[in-house]
């Protein structure tokens, strides 16, 4: 991925309380200070752009928000992270965003009143599954999100969801029979696919996979959302072929003991708690890694330009800061 350096003005100092200014000269208005956990923790206004990538401005709440699930999920496997490789990985998964945008853009995907509603909806069903709306802002608070924000990631899974349908036969991302059959060659007898939740703090990851396990158990399309849910959870992989190394002892029994189509329950592992997708070589199934390398291949080749802000950004410090306030 291409990174390119390019400086913005630093915000003014502000005047202390306690400071004095000449007679009649003009007091300054003080500057805005963050306001979300993230944004504090990093000292950065959530709203000021932070990198491009292809040219389209990302508001510093939208890398917080990856970098504080990557922090988490570093913290939760290791007692001494690679915080440069954590810091990455958040740049990657912003970059994952934003060109499933730009993708939907190229190919004329709009965005239309009845998308709206079931960003509306979707919002709905994570409130009830967490009770109500006040505890899921609570929740999704640690994360620098509010509402706006959050129904901002909700129709780029939207528009992720819009893509697939490009693959089909015909699609403008349909692949042709010779890309489909080097896929399935790639296929193993047991292919997974799972949503992950990983948090240095294992109740709030619970919580979370608790959350996503039961708008599966209630939805009409469990496939579908599945999927959809994998990107707003800490493991961006996608699908996969089992095989060594691939998950711990535990997660590989349970994936190696379900039926294909089938989904198991919530599991604890040294990643943090886990959902797991026993998957089928059939087409979809083909046409969804088919579009995760289209996506991830659009993502590597993006022009990204970071900020100063960005370079200066240490992810170690972030994480200690991030801790501190959620307990405060």
């Amino acid at each position: 991925m291409r990174t390119q350096l390019s400086c913005i003005l630093c915000l003014l100092c502000f005047l202390s309380l306690c400071g004095c200014a000449p007679e009649n000269a003009a007091i300054p208005t003080p500057s805005p200070s963050p306001a979300s956990i993230p944004g504090r923790a990093a000292g950065i206004l959530e709203d000021e752009t932070l990198l491009t990538v292809d040219g389209r401005d990302i508001p510093a709440w939208e890398y917080l928000y990856w970098l504080s699930l990557a922090c988490d999920r570093a913290r939760g496997q290791s007692d001494a992270p690679d915080w440069r490789s954590v810091k990455e990985q958040a740049l990657m998964n912003t970059a994952l965003y934003a060109s499933v945008e730009t993708l939907a853009e190229r190919h004329g995907v709009e965005y239309t009143d009845a998308d709206a509603a079931a960003v509306s909806e979707r919002w709905a069903r994570r409130c009830e599954a967490y009770g109500g709306e006040t505890e899921y802002l609570r929740e999704i608070a640690r994360y620098g999100l509010d509402r706006d924000r959050a129904e901002t990631l909700f129709r780029v899974a939207l528009l992720y969801g819009k893509l697939r349908d490009l693959c089909g036969e015909g699609g403008a991302l349909s692949p042709d029979a010779a890309a489909l059959d080097a896929l399935a060659k790639e296929s193993g007898a047991i292919r997974v696919d799972r949503i992950l939740s990983s948090d240095w703090d294992a109740a709030a990851a619970k919580r979370r996979a608790e959350m996503f396990f039961k708008q599966l158990n209630g939805a009409p399309n469990q496939a579908a959302l599945f999927s959809e849910l994998t990107w707003e959870g800490s493991d961006h992989t996608g699908p996969r072929t089992l095989k060594e190394g691939t998950f711990d002892e535990r997660l590989t029994q349970v994936a190696r003991a379900l039926q294909i189509g089938q989904i198991s329950g919530i599991v604890e592992s040294a990643d943090g708690f886990s959902i797991l997708r026993r998957l089928s070589p059939e087409r979809d199934t083909l046409l969804e890694t088919w579009l995760r390398r289209t996506v991830e291949e659009a993502a590597r080749a993006a022009d990204v330009e970071v900020t100063e802000r960005y370079q200066t950004l240490d992810a170690a410090r972030f994480s200690s800061a991030l801790q501190e306030l959620r307990r405060a």
